[in-house]
């Protein structure tokens, strides 16, 4: 029987032979390592080998000191976590996992390893998914590892055994995050970087759909850096609808690579709705707007003439503008138009 065991406390937890770990050894559990959260392993092989693991923001620690060997399932990551090795001659063998799920984005770091940075198979405590090379490219690319020495970070590459490994080059920078936020009628764009190395600069660009993108602007990256750095730029003139936006960065070699995507929707402002329509000159004009602005309201007669101007100012969420024309019995048109820019038509109809 399949048992599920989720670790939330923020204490350490070790895992010493004792009730739970009886437990624990004679059922396959569920495992979920939570926020903040770490399990500490206190003995080797006190898990049950069909325990699937899951990284959900909490550290999994294979000992404080040399470390024990442990065998179990399969390892999910579903938030940014680390792994953190004991200094000692040890395993942590996981089942085959490129099947299981792995949220985009996060990152798994891997820290206490020892080594050469290289590829090459490490030292000390290593880390294993099946027996081969089957991790996909993606899962490889949200594994870290972070050279103290150096305080460079590195992506993974997966050996023939299934030992996963830090790749030969470091990388250009690490991205702590990338943030968009929609504020009033602009979108700002926030990133975060912990260490640069050989970075010319930074691309921000933008798509309606995801798969299109235009170049936005360029902001100028620090080249080498070991501290946290802030950047911060603004779309000014937000699109309609939902737009994507992600960073390009680009090193002095011309070598690139992209960040996670962010998203923003904007409802921009349109006219929802007028009523009475047909009217007798008394309606309703209501309007969603997901800015507070100063919206021109203009009515036309058939042949594009101004027969009526006023300014009337609205907030975010759906405003409700009362309203009265006088004019023949006919067909009118109201324009709608932002101090942004952003205009809506709508037609109506007047009845004597």
């Amino acid at each position: 029987m399949k048992k599920s065991f989720t670790l939330i406390e923020k204490a350490v937890v070790c895992l010493l032979p004792c009730i739970l770990l009886t437990c624990l050894c004679a059922n396959a559990q569920n495992i979920t390592v939570a926020t903040s959260g770490t399990m500490g392993l206190g003995a080797a092989n006190k898990i049950s080998d069909a325990s699937n693991i899951n990284m959900k923001g909490g550290t999994l620690r294979t000992g404080s000191g040399a470390g024990f060997s442990e065998t179990v399932g399969t390892l999910t990551l579903s938030d940014n976590s680390t792994i953190t090795l004991g200094t000692g001659s040890h395993n942590l063998n996981f089942a085959a996992s490129n099947a299981a799920s792995w949220t985009g984005g996060k990152v798994l770091t891997v820290t206490g390893w020892q080594g050469a940075y290289d590829g090459t198979a490490g030292t000390s405590g290593k880390i294993f998914t099946g027996s081969s090379a089957e991790l996909s490219a993606g899962k490889l690319a949200q594994i870290r590892f972070t050279n103290p020495g150096n305080g460079s970070t590195y992506t993974a590459t997966q050996l023939g055994t299934g030992e996963f490994v830090p790749l030969a080059v470091a990388l250009p920078i690490e991205l702590l995050s990338f943030k968009a936020k929609l504020k009033n009628s602009v979108v700002e764009l926030h990133w975060q970087t912990a260490t640069e190395i050989n970075n010319d600069y930074f691309v921000i660009e933008r798509s309606v759909d995801g798969k299109v993108w235009e170049s936005m602007d360029t902001i100028k990256g620090a080249g080498n850096s070991s501290n946290v750095l802030n950047y911060a730029n603004n779309d000014d003139n937000p699109l309609s609808g939902t737009s994507y936006y992600r960073l390009k960065q680009v090193d002095f070699d011309k070598n690139f690579s992209y960040s996670d995507i962010a998203v923003v929707n904007f409802e921009g402002f349109k006219i929802i709705d007028l009523f009475p329509n047909p009217s007798d000159g008394n309606f309703n004009i209501v309007i969603q707007s997901s800015v507070e602005a100063s919206v021109d309201l203009k009515i036309y007669n058939a042949i594009g003439q101004i027969l009526k101007s006023e300014t009337k100012q609205v907030s975010k969420g759906v405003n409700h503008i009362q309203n009265h024309f006088e004019g023949p019995t006919g067909k009118y048109f109201i324009s709608a138009k932002t101090s942004d820019g952003t205009y809506y038509d709508y037609k109506f109809i007047l009845k004597n």
